[in-house]
């Protein structure tokens, strides 16, 4: 049974939040809402921010985490000013 690529990041994220916090297991993290919470409840690191590649989830990220120039500049939708 395949897992679609949503479904893997989901399950690899709680397993990183509820088990443990595994490189071999942190990869399969690759959905910019997982790679977000990740960055939100795990810890900040610069693999996890560069995943955030949509609008939406880089806004959370400026507004919920850190205000970096780098997820700044990825927020195009003009309904999500910061």
């Amino acid at each position: 049974m395949w897992l679609e690529p949503e479904e893997l990041s989901k399950w690899a994220y709680n397993y990183c939040k509820t088990i443990e916090d595994r490189p071999e297991i942190r990869k399969y993290i690759i959905e910019n809402e997982f790679a977000y919470s990740y960055c939100r409840d795990i810890k900040d690191r610069p693999k996890m921010r560069k995943l955030i590649t949509n609008s939406y989830w880089a806004y959370l990220y400026c507004k919920n985490i850190k205000d970096r120039p780098e997820m700044r500049k990825l927020i195009t939708n003009s309904c999500l000013s910061y």
